[in-house]
């Protein structure tokens, strides 16, 4: 496509969903119950990248100012039977790619399934590529059953809690 505010077309299974995901933070959030969350330290710092859950699917969401050029995402982990290690990756190094990825838009980047994922420690890797942001290998923690709400990146350029990030080429 000539048009640069134009997304390329994506994989049948990809999905991109348009200013659905407003992040909020822990200290303003509500419980499951409906009451007040336990008094917390207020969230000074805001989300440029995070992982929202809708159902079954994961999605990173693009809270920064610019368009990313280019998001992969693929998952890999490993389940303990006995005493033997079983892993587990994508076929190829990403599952998901997408270019063109504008603010606040949200982009499939995995599928759990929240009966027989329960059995495994999975984590999800990243490429992000944009102007501002340059080139970034992104590694989330390992967790059993999948991935949930997880800040990626925030705006003062930290890195989310137990995230891996590392410069590419």
């Amino acid at each position: 496509m000539s048009d640069n505010n134009q997304q390329a077309p994506q994989k049948k299974h990809h999905k991109i969903i348009e200013n659905s995901f407003k992040w909020i933070p822990l200290d303003k959030r509500k419980s499951k119950f409906g009451g007040p969350m336990t008094p917390r330290k207020a969230e000074l710092r805001n989300p440029l990248l995070w992982f929202a859950p809708e159902g079954k699917e994961l999605y990173l969401v693009n809270s920064s100012a610019e368009t990313l050029d280019f998001v992969g995402a693929g998952t890999g982990g490993f389940q303990t039977v006995d005493d033997d290690c079983i892993t587990v990756s994508t076929k190829n190094k990403y599952k998901y790619e997408y270019t063109n990825v504008r603010p606040n838009d949200a982009v499939k980047v995995e599928e759990f399934d929240g009966y027989y994922d329960l059995d495994y420690v999975l984590q999800v890797s990243m490429r992000i590529q944009s102007k501002n942001l340059g080139c970034m290998e992104i590694l989330t923690p390992p967790k059993k059953g999948g991935i949930g709400e997880l800040v990626v990146l925030w705006d003062t350029m930290e890195n989310g809690k137990n995230v891996s990030i590392t410069n590419c080429e």
